[in-house]
């Protein structure tokens, strides 16, 4: 029985939007888009069954059987895979389907989901597709869904990965990968999520429409965001991440005064509070209307602009540009297909697939170190934590044999030092094998750094199960605890709010009694007096018990009966106290029990960016 998991990533386009959509950039010569794959997954798991066809919407809580393909396509929530098996006459199927970027984000979710869903039934079918002819089938399935045209560029990322440029030519699209610039993207890239869904079609056909209509404004705008989109590419061929940035401010000056409706409140706020900051520019991501926003800013201003966004609608989401593109994982057959992370640990095939630099400085001969970046990635299903962080490393290289000595392996700000591509003269290599095999030796350890960020990275978070609480990542559990305290708290007042109505009603009834006990003994005169003085007395006894004071009120009745009645309500209050102290210490309690809880990255969620063998006459 074959089982497959067909894993893409989505996208943040940083220039050319719209401009994807057939015949739009036929009309402005020289188009293209700049995109990057980006660090959320859209995921297909596809496993054969003997009959009927099975669907799991991970996102929309959705599980459902079928008979047949007619009873699939009555189910609006099932469109894209009726269509998909429609396409490939497939039945016999479970489908289960996941995707982790913000529904609305902008970034393509749906374009990475339809790959992953075409490629895993395009294999089980007989027929596996890849790279453009992938795309084309996808395009043309989404398209015939949507009832809109489709863009190109949102299929590219999530099949090749990584920063690239899309020459929008006559005949066939042609992309052109910007590797120089990817290495260093991370460092100067954020995205914030806006909190507003949008939803691209409306938008794009607006623009098609009118662009097709030959609205002046329009084709004036779209010419605008083709030309900025040169800027863009080319400022990133240089690694001229500042360039970038002004390009990418341009651009989203062009695109909003497209049509009404592209940007939104959040979108400006998030963009004004950014660039305040020190963000060279943003842009909305996709077709606009919310949200996410991509920015571009100095590595040194990060910290100042996720600061600033936290003053505005939305949250800074934990994303970075990934090289990989989709990957494939089979349970089926000897011949698996390992997903990217996996095949790079293979041996590289030649000694130049792995860079070598030279650090300046120190006394003595040059020393092999590994230099290593990776990107891991805690997820947490039961709290939806999903956090990133990037981690640099040097470990020593054993010169005798090429090992790399991970357990001796070190934390290390790259940044400070002084790197270089060519070594000093006056130092020599301390190397006793051939370059050859040490560069061989060290390429095989990256599995190595993998398995060292395994143990060493885990993410330590708390949980309150009384409360539903978690801690937020790098969050203190003295700061956890005071979160619970804070919610123990809101518990009480709400219960305090309950208990007082109930006491109140005690009272009334107390009262009541009183009163209809006086009527059965008094006269209408007496009855009179009597009944005004238990409610200026059950008054300013309810009044003294809401505000915290003690329940007696000055005796002016010497009536034993009032006195009587006076002594009910203050045991109403001691219960009610007693009671609320009761609640007090409970919630109390319940505010320390925390779990502690170990998030351990499993392979699939360490990206290595950086690996490298780095010379030096000393490092930690």
């Amino acid at each position: 029985m074959k089982k497959m998991i067909v894993r893409a990533p989505v996208r943040a386009d940083l220039a050319g939007g719209t401009l994807d959509l057939w015949p739009l950039y036929l009309f402005h010569p020289g188009s293209r888009t700049v995109h990057v794959a980006v660090s959320f997954y859209a995921e297909s798991e596809v496993t054969e069954i003997s009959d009927g066809i099975e669907i799991q919407l991970t996102d929309q809580q959705h599980h459902q059987t079928y008979q047949s393909l007619q009873e699939l396509s009555a189910d609006p929530k099932a469109a894209l895979i009726f269509r998909v098996l429609e396409h490939f006459k497939v039945t016999g199927v479970k489908i289960v389907t996941r995707t982790d970027a913000p529904r609305g984000s902008g970034l393509g979710g749906s374009s990475a989901l339809a790959v992953t869903l075409v490629r895993a039934l395009s294999e089980l079918a007989g027929e596996p597709l890849e790279g453009e002819t992938l795309i084309a089938l996808v395009r043309d399935l989404e398209t015939r869904l949507l009832g809109l045209p489709a863009g190109i560029q949102d299929y590219y990322p999530p099949v090749f990965g990584g920063l690239a440029s899309l020459h929008l030519l006559p005949g066939a699209p042609v992309r052109y990968p910007l590797s120089n610039a990817f290495g260093d993207l991370a460092s100067h890239f954020l995205l914030h999520y806006t909190g507003i869904g949008r939803f691209s079609g409306t938008n794009n056909w607006m623009l098609y429409k009118r662009q097709v209509e030959k609205k002046k404004k329009v084709q004036k705008g779209l010419q605008s965001i083709a030309e900025t989109s040169v800027e863009m590419e080319r400022a990133l061929e240089s690694s001229n991440y500042e360039a970038a940035g002004r390009a990418l401010a341009k651009e989203w000056a062009n695109r909003k005064a497209l049509i009404d409706g592209i940007t939104t409140p959040e979108v400006d706020a998030a963009i004004e509070a950014a660039t305040n900051a020190g963000a060279w520019g943003g842009k909305v991501c996709g077709a606009g209307g919310g949200g996410c926003v991509v920015f571009l800013l100095p590595p040194e201003k990060r910290e100042d602009v996720v600061r600033a966004l936290a003053t505005v609608a939305g949250r800074v989401l934990d994303a970075f540009p990934v090289a990989h593109g989709m990957t494939i994982d089979r349970s089926d057959s000897v011949q698996t297909t390992l997903s990217f992370a996996r095949a790079r640990l293979q041996p590289r095939a030649t000694s130049e697939s792995i860079e070598q630099l030279y650090v300046y400085g120190g006394r003595g001969d040059y020393h092999p170190y590994v230099l290593a970046e990776g990107a891991v990635t805690h997820t947490e299903g039961r709290s939806g934590i999903h956090h990133t962080v990037m981690r640099s490393y040097v470990a020593p290289i054993e010169p005798a044999d090429g090992k790399v000595l991970w357990h001796r392996a070190s934390l290390i700000d790259a940044e400070h030092l002084d790197i270089r591509a060519v070594p000093n003269p006056e130092q020599r290599l301390d190397i006793a094998i051939s370059p050859e095999a040490l560069v061989r030796t060290a390429s095989q350890s990256e599995d190595g750094f993998k398995q060292f960020l395994e143990e060493n990275e885990r993410l330590q978070v708390y949980h309150n199960a009384t409360f539903g609480l978690w801690s937020e990542p790098n969050e203190t559990r003295a700061s956890f605890l005071e979160r619970c305290r804070e919610e123990a708290t809101k518990q009480l007042d709400d219960e305090a709010e309950r208990l007082e109505s109930t006491f109140r009603r005690r009272i009334d009834q107390l009262r009541e009694r009183s009163e209809r006990e006086q009527r059965d003994r008094d006269d209408e005169g007496a009855q009179t007096d009597h009944t005004q003085d238990v409610n200026v007395n059950w008054g300013q006894t309810l009044y003294n018990i809401t505000s915290g004071r003690p329940a007696a009120v000055a005796e002016t009745s010497v009536s034993a009966r009032e006195v009587d009645y006076l002594e009910n309500i203050a045991q109403i209050q001691r219960a009610w106290d007693k009671e609320l102290q009761s609640l007090r210490e409970e919630l109390e309690v319940k505010a320390r029990e925390i779990e502690d809880v170990s998030i351990i990255p499993t392979p699939k969620n360490i990206e290595v960016t950086k690996y490298l063998i780095l010379w030096a006459a000393g490092l930690p």
